[in-house]
């Protein structure tokens, strides 16, 4: 009963790992910065999530910037203006390699009215949120957008966030941070370890 009772209050004391991680969109995953007014890259660069958006032209796996000296004061990013251009909606879709206990970021555009769409490991949508920027400011190209931020937790393990703007003129996504889902930092080991005292405690008891 003691050997037990130390087995469960080991579980308990486990510490929990759960890195954090945020986006800026300022630099590749590597972290050279971008050059000129924009740039495409891998979505893989950035470890823990692969983005995908309405620029259908570039294939699945890459997304666009631009040089956020180019976007505004308020913010500057991931810059996706193709809906606009080629008839198609504008949206962003970030799908995490894990789960993941919450995401925030930051986000512009013409009208600051954003719908965001939460899903579960099965792609249900376990949250449906229109979120309204009221930041109002010109960019350097003269026109005028609104920019806010986003937060969610509390709902579930998030495998997914889906981003639709009111406008199809542009969106601006900045900051995206998430919290993986933590899990014990050293589950796999203390399995073995347990296996291995267990198996020692029998063998003595069977010596006895």
């Amino acid at each position: 009963m003691k050997i037990q009772t130390w087995l469960c209050a080991t579980v308990l004391a486990l510490p929990m790992a759960a890195s954090a991680a945020t986006v800026n969109f300022n630099t590749h995953g590597g972290g050279a910065p971008f050059v000129g007014l924009g740039g495409s890259f891998a979505a893989a660069e950035y470890a823990g999530v692969v983005i995908n958006d309405s620029d259908l032209s570039v294939g699945s796996s890459f997304v666009n910037l631009i040089n956020p000296g180019n976007v505004g004061t308020s913010i500057s990013g991931y810059y996706m203006n193709v809906g606009a251009f080629v008839g198609r909606a504008t949206f962003a879709d970030f799908k995490f390699s894990t789960s993941v206990t919450s995401v925030s970021f930051d986000f512009a555009d013409a009208t600051g009215l954003l719908s965001v769409l939460v899903f579960d490991g099965s792609n249900n949508i376990i949250s449906s949120t229109i979120t309204l920027g009221t930041d109002a400011f010109l960019n350097q190209a003269g026109f005028s957008i609104k920019a806010g931020s986003f937060a969610v937790s509390g709902v579930g393990n998030i495998s997914r966030i889906v981003l639709v703007p009111n406008s199809n003129e542009a969106l601006i996504v900045d900051n995206l941070a998430f919290a993986p889902v933590p899990v014990p930092a050293a589950l796999p080991l203390l399995g073995g370890g347990l296996l291995t005292l267990l198996a020692g405690l029998r063998r003595r008891k069977l010596a006895a």
